[in-house]
């Protein structure tokens, strides 16, 4: 699956809304904003979400806000001012999460998505507000955020006064007064958010100003993304990825930003700065850039020829990392050429990462390939590694190499890997190896990753190996330290037994030293009661 910086897969439900709060519709004391909440995917009826905001008057904006602290001096109380604004598409704000494709970026208790459900529909919501906290005294603003309205909040139980939907000039106009009032607060940081989620044409004038002029880097940030979202900027973006003198964050970001606009000429235009521009670290940020690109298979061409044909091993990793954000065979089949043709570790390691990225059956098989058969140890417990990520699907082909393989690191990598999955086929091969293992560091190996798993069966094992009469000490000494790491109610009894009754002093050593540590009350009197004898 595709993920942008900062991006998560995620399951997402697209609310589509209308405020009930029309400038004509306007109550004299108390405002229902009533949002109806629609799962496309599922086609439930809508169901409303219901808000009572206190409306107040004014002719404009300014005169609203007015209004509303005039209302709130009179009972000293903190107070949240709020106000509609056109809201620019393809972008949502804290939607009904259930599945989504995208870029996912929050800012304080506002979360921005960009990107698309499982279907490929747009997400978006169009139904936000800003919303300022003031204190009534000084009228100060001591936070603010961009609210969903169709999502139901407590609003911290303060009062909550609706100043009705807001024109964009006065909305930006207002915005961009509290921004460059206090730049350095966070205050200014969230207003230059605000003014990005605007539909207007005057936003990307304002957030090139932001990035021009801000010492605030965070808003320089910010401002950087949104214009990317913005679109039709590439030219001014990637002045900011060449400029040399730019702070290199910024530059990287600027690359980013490139990659992630809709705009048709932004692979182009990351092809030519990969070419022209020499920072290694923004050429890098140039590859993710290129392979989170909507233009896919373009996008994958150019990834392709840097992973096979940059001279810097570093680029090379990099591009090959970014291999496993595609899909199909074809980039399994690619990678596997990569992997036989470059001679670097560091970057057949990096194909091995992007095998187990992409979720393909034949991924999965190419892996099992190199953890049989390449030459390198250290290569093959690599993709054993990778394969133990994969979960269930792998279990019985780990069990074979476990059984067919010669190297004991090979092989302690295997158990390490089925340790980490969760089944009873696992369980069981793991229980097989600490019963029977030729090789006691092995078996002492699965002894203690059985002590890490809850469970009476494990407990039980663990108990009956480490009491055996005639077992081998070491893995009853491994069996006494995994007990030892059980939750005491479970623990303490069976080495106090252990440590009264063992035939092998050394086996009873171990047991008395952790019981020493444990601190439990029942082993100082097993202490009290053996010194006094």
């Amino acid at each position: 699956m595709r993920q942008a910086t900062l991006f998560h897969s995620l399951v997402l439900t697209i609310a589509l809304a209308t405020t009930a709060c029309a400038r004509g519709e306007r109550m004299t004391a108390t405002t229902t904003v009533s949002a109806a909440t629609t799962n496309v995917e599922q086609g439930q009826a809508p169901a409303p979400t219901i808000q009572s905001f206190t409306t107040v008057e004014g002719a404009d904006l300014n005169a609203r806000l007015e209004a509303a602290s005039q209302r709130a001096r009179s009972k000293q109380t903190p107070y949240w001012s709020a106000y509609a604004f056109d809201v620019r598409p393809g972008v949502a704000v804290d939607p009904n999460i259930h599945q989504f494709n995208g870029s996912m970026n929050t800012y304080g208790e506002t979360t921005v998505f960009t990107g698309t459900t499982a279907n490929g529909l747009t997400v978006e919501t169009r139904n936000l507000a800003v919303f300022l906290l003031r204190q009534p005294a000084s009228n100060q603003i001591v936070r603010m955020e961009i609210y969903n309205l169709e999502r139901k909040r407590e609003y911290g139980g303060y009062p909550i006064y609706w100043l009705d939907r807001a024109s964009n000039e006065e909305s930006l106009s207002y915005l961009r007064g509290l921004a460059d009032a206090a730049p350095a607060s966070l205050l200014a940081e969230r207003a230059v958010l605000a003014i990005s989620l605007h539909d207007d044409a005057r936003v990307g004038s304002m957030l090139k100003t932001f990035i021009r002029s801000s010492a605030n880097q965070r808003i320089r940030s910010s401002a950087v993304y949104w214009l990317g979202q913005v679109g039709g900027e590439q030219a001014f973006l990637a002045d900011l990825v060449r400029n040399d003198t730019e702070d290199q964050s910024l530059r990287k970001r600027a690359a980013y930003a490139i990659g992630e606009s809709r705009d048709h000429s932004a692979l182009a235009t990351l092809q030519t700065l990969y070419d022209t521009v020499s920072d290694r670290e923004v050429r890098r940020s140039i590859v993710h850039a290129a392979g989170e690109n909507e233009e896919r298979d373009a996008a994958l061409a150019f990834v392709l020829k840097v992973a096979k044909t940059d001279a810097d091993r570093e680029n090379r990793r990099t591009a090959v990392h970014q291999l496993g954000e595609f899909e199909g065979d074809r980039v399994v089949d690619e990678l596997m050429k990569i992997y036989a043709s470059d001679a670097d570790i560091e970057v057949k390691r990096a194909v091995l990462h992007a095998l187990a990225e992409t979720r393909s059956p034949r991924a999965q098989t190419r892996l099992l390939e190199v953890a049989r058969t390449d030459a390198s140890p250290e290569l093959r417990r690599d993709a054993i590694h990778m394969l133990g990520e994969r979960g269930e699907s792998v279990v019985e082909d780990l069990i074979k190499l476990y059984d067919t393989e010669q190297n004991t690191e090979v092989r302690r990598t295997v158990l390490h890997a089925l340790a980490e999955i969760n089944g009873q086929r696992a369980e069981d091969k793991l229980f097989e190896i600490a019963r029977t293992d030729a090789s006691t560091d092995l078996r002492r190996q699965a002894i203690n990753v059985l002590g890490e798993r809850a469970g009476a069966r494990s407990l039980n094992f663990l108990s009956t190996t480490a009491q055996s009469a005639d077992g081998n000490a070491e893995v009853q000494m491994q069996a006494v330290r995994a007990i030892s790491e059980r939750p005491a109610d479970e623990a303490v009894p069976i080495l106090i037994k252990i440590a009264k009754t063992h035939p092998n002093q050394l086996v009873r050593r171990q047991a008395i030293r952790a019981l020493g540590e444990s601190g439990d009350p029942r082993a100082v009197e097993f202490f009290r009661e053996v010194l006094t004898k």
